[in-house]
């Protein structure tokens, strides 16, 4: 059995549509666990709705304490022996589970599908092919490289034992940095698959769309719990400084933090201790641009080597489609 955990929050808008895909999904062999978080809207008529029309949905009602807790619930209350988070406002693909599972082999402990933002990729069905297959180190540094594996809950069927060993952080925003980098730390093997499974809806509450708030300050805090949980791995202790020397400028730029802004050392340290760690290994140091730009002036990179590199970059990109271009036209006169 699968089970399939719901953490829901004032999402009426979008519930109906999540909870279709799920119960309309190929492989039938599920239990879908609705954690409602305190919701003021409808959202809990709507799961209601569903428990009493499919015995395979089952409603938990708690206090509002946040997405984290209500994962952390969903994850003891099911039975299931492998495991799917869903984000209450997303949608799943009709056969996700049906493709997941047969890569779910005795070494396996991860399958994870591909997400889109685009509805219209998302309704584009392929055969599914495997590009990535590895071990918990080979999957930690491709993750930490921003390639095929994502550190989000979501797009994956889990073993219970990796899930069970790694409760989400609660209390926090970003705690999926945490956990998603910790689950990679307990595997055997993890398979991504190139196969669209999952649709992102991004919205006006969405997290990558909400301005800047201290909520948003978590990141450090889940951060340096990340390093702290790598401080005994020399190895792969450097590789988590640049992972977070990443997220850390990531944020700075996303947030609209700038020399003046109130927090604005909060961020500095954090990228400054990051980088610290990042370039214990040489070989790190050798393969990043950007690690490199900031060591080579720390004081500066935020507020004058970045924005000038950005700048220049912008422009030879814009100058190069211009070359581009024109050899294109050039090229047809010819012929």
């Amino acid at each position: 059995m699968i089970s399939v955990i719901v953490p829901v929050y004032n999402v009426e808008e979008y519930l109906e549509e999540c909870l279709e895909s799920i119960q309309y999904q190929t492989y039938t062999d599920i239990e879908v666990i609705l954690v409602n978080d305190g919701s003021t809207d409808t959202s809990k008529e709507i799961c209601e709705r569903f428990c009493q029309v499919d015995s395979r949905f089952r409603l938990i009602n708690q206090e509002n304490k946040g997405q984290s807790v209500a994962r952390n619930r969903g994850v003891k209350e099911s039975i299931g022996e492998y495991l799917m988070f869903v984000d209450s406002d997303d949608v799943i693909n009709k056969n996700v589970l049906e493709v997941l599972l047969p890569y779910m082999k005795t070494d396996v402990d991860i399958v994870e599908c591909r997400m889109t933002r685009n509805k219209e990729e998302f309704y584009l069905n392929k055969i599914s092919t495997i590009v990535f297959e590895g071990n918990a180190k080979e999957a930690i540094l491709n993750c930490i490289e921003f390639k095929e594996v994502k550190f989000c809950p979501v797009t994956k069927l889990y073993t219970r034992e990796i899930v069970e060993k790694i409760p989400f952080l609660e209390g926090y925003i970003y705690e999926d940095v945490f956990t998603g980098i910790n689950y990679l730390k307990h595997i055997r093997k993890i398979v991504v698959i190139d196969y669209i499974g999952y649709y992102y809806r991004v919205h006006a509450n969405s997290t990558m769309t909400k301005s800047f708030n201290e909520k948003d300050l978590d990141i450090f805090k889940v951060g340096n719990q990340l390093i702290d949980s790598f401080k005994d791995d020399e190895d792969m202790l450097p590789y988590i400084g640049y992972f977070m020397f990443c997220i850390g400028h990531g944020h700075y730029v996303k947030d609209g933090i700038n020399k003046k802004s109130l927090y604005a050392y909060l961020y500095e340290d954090f990228i400054q201790n990051a980088a610290f760690l990042a370039k214990q290994s040489k070989e790190i140091v050798a393969k990043h641009r950007f690690l490199r730009l900031y060591l080579f002036a720390p004081k500066y990179y935020m507020h004058i080597t970045y924005p000038l590199y950005q700048f220049f970059y912008k422009r030879w990109i814009s100058a190069k489609k211009v070359m581009n271009n024109l050899s294109d036209k050039l090229h047809v006169r010819k012929k």
